[in-house]
């Protein structure tokens, strides 16, 4: 349900960093859990996907195709699949898509990249709290027009609600360019949403391994890379542009898509394929384009 974002010029809400910078001062690490509890952990250790945990989307069933994206989503494990071997982590979730020229989904639309696609929905959700998830993303220049996340919605989106009205949290958007991207979504602020950040990694490694976490109250949203603070928007910013609604459950998403209309608008790129570069389809189809998830974790007071 995710609308494509062609240009990401800042709103007055919103902030471009060019750096990590230090806390602010009176910030809140997103490590200061004295007063937490951990009320979800999922470590991928075990030898398959929890299904009490997560649902994979199939692109064509109930789920179709968003944002001009180019890949269909599936469930094998040809794209989704644990690996108990992984440098940096005991083992850890792989989102690996592939390049197969042809594949007819379900609805009898063709693709030639299938990727894959969970979601806590209907399963597990929460109002406010600290999300964070331990990720290594693609690595690197080859990589442009790839389009891992992982993000949220309301849970009312699949009982009446639309988006953007059921509200939408972007914890870690990465198009293959050396920044990622944390937004909110929601009824006067959707699509190239002036409620968003763009960070560039300032003296650390874009493709290693990092925890990007949100910190969500009733007051509003603080975004985190590892323990620095990246972005901070308030309440009462989010109605300059519309009605808050994150005063309801949200489920999480991970997810790796393949072109459309955000990396489009990032790198301009047409052919061979919509925000997908020749490099990168070459990437793809060597095999050589993993998304790793080591944890998710969900911490509430």
């Amino acid at each position: 349900m995710r609308r494509g974002r062609a240009t990401l010029a800042l709103g007055a809400a919103a902030t471009l960093l060019v750096a990590l910078p230090v806390l602010p001062a009176g910030a809140q690490s997103p490590t200061d859990t004295d007063a937490a509890a951990v009320v979800f952990f999922d470590d991928f250790s075990g030898p398959g996907i929890d299904s009490s945990n997560w649902t994979v989307e199939v692109t064509g069933t109930n789920f179709g195709t968003v944002n001009n994206e180019q890949q269909a989503y599936i469930d094998s494990p040809e794209v989704l699949y644990i690996d108990q071997n992984v440098d940096g982590a005991d083992s850890a979730l792989a989102i690996h898509p592939r390049y197969r020229p042809g594949t007819v989904a379900p609805d009898g639309r063709t693709y030639d990249f299938v990727s894959g696609r969970l979601k806590t929905q209907d399963k597990r959700d929460w109002t406010y709290g600290n999300f964070a998830v331990r990720l290594k993303l693609p690595q690197g220049s080859q990589a442009s027009g790839l389009w891992p996340a992982a993000w949220m919605l309301g849970s009312s989106i699949g009982h009446g609600t639309p988006w953007p009205s059921s509200g939408e949290i972007d914890i870690m958007e990465s198009v293959g360019e050396p920044f990622t991207n944390v937004s909110l979504h929601g009824p006067g602020y959707s699509g190239d949403t002036p409620l968003h950040a763009r960070q560039y990694f300032d003296g650390l490694d874009p493709w290693d391994w990092h925890v990007y976490s949100v910190e969500w109250s009733p007051q509003g949203f603080t975004f985190w890379i590892n323990d620095r603070h990246v972005y901070t928007v308030s309440r009462a910013e989010v109605e300059q542009y519309g009605q808050w609604v994150y005063d309801d459950p949200e489920f999480l998403l991970l997810n790796f898509a393949l072109g459309g209309d955000y990396p489009h608008g990032v790198n301009g790129v047409s052919q061979p394929y919509h925000g997908i570069p020749q490099s990168t389809v070459d990437l793809v189809a060597a095999d050589d384009a993993r998304y790793l998830i080591d944890w998710v974790k969900v911490e509430q007071n």
